[in-house]
C-alpha cells in the first residue's frame, strides 16, 4: 500500500479517470485519505486529453445524447476550481526534459489500443504517446511520483531516463506508481 501522506503525487489522466469512476471501497477511501492531506495534482495535459475526449465523444454521441455529454464536459472543467485540485502548467523546463523524451523515443513503445468499436489510429497512438511523455515531463521536473495506469508506456520512459541520466540534468528518477498498487488488494 502507498501510504497517502507520502503525497503529493501526479496522476495521469487514466489514473484520474480510474480513480474518478471507481466505485470500490479501498479505492474510495485511499482517496479520502490522500485527499486530506495532498493537493490531486493533474498536469495540463490531463485537462487536454479530456477535453479532447469529450469533444471526440460530442462528436460520434447520438445528437439526443449531446447535451449530456456537453454537461459532463462542464462538470470536469468545474471540478478543476475545486480547493484541493492542482493543476500543473508547462513551463521551458517540462518542454526540455519532453523534447529529450521524444528524441530519445520517437514512436511509443506499446501496440494500438483495441476496443469493441476499432483499432486506435497511428496518428491517435503519437499523440497519445506524446501526452505521456508531457505528462512524465510533468512528474520529473515537479519532483513528484507519478501514478499512472499505463505501465508500459511510463516504464519505458522511466528505465530510459536511468540508463541515460545525463540527459536529464537536474530531473529524475521518474517514480512510477501504479494505480491499482496503491493500496492493499483483498486477499
Amino acid at each position: 500500500m502507498t501510504d497517502p501522506t507520502a503525497g503529493p503525487f501526479l496522476f495521469d489522466t487514466s489514473a484520474a479517470s480510474y480513480l474518478a469512476r471507481s466505485a470500490e471501497s479501498a479505492d474510495r477511501q485511499w482517496v479520502q485519505g490522500y485527499g486530506a492531506r495532498s493537493f490531486i495534482c493533474i498536469s495540463v495535459v490531463t485537462v487536454l486529453e479530456r477535453v479532447r475526449g469529450y469533444a471526440l465523444a460530442w462528436e460520434r454521441a447520438d445528437p439526443s445524447r449531446r447535451p449530456q455529454v456537453n454537461q459532463d464536459r462542464l462538470d470536469y472543467l468545474a471540478s478543476l476550481e475545486e480547493p484541493g485540485v492542482k493543476v500543473l502548467a508547462l513551463s521551458v523546463a517540462e518542454m526540455v526534459v519532453a523534447g529529450q523524451l521524444m528524441a530519445l523515443w520517437p514512436t511509443p513503445p506499446s501496440p494500438p489500443r483495441r476496443s469493441h468499436r476499432r483499432v486506435e489510429s497511428r496518428q491517435d497512438r503519437l499523440s497519445r504517446w506524446r501526452f505521456d511523455i508531457l505528462t512524465a515531463a510533468t512528474a520529473l521536473v515537479a519532483g513528484l511520483p507519478l501514478v499512472h495506469n499505463n505501465p508500459v508506456d511510463f516504464e519505458t520512459l522511466r528505465a530510459g531516463i536511468e540508463r541515460s541520466p545525463e540527459r536529464f540534468p537536474g530531473v529524475g528518477p521518474l517514480n512510477l506508481i501504479l494505480v491499482k498498487r496503491l493500496w492493499p488488494v483483498p486477499a
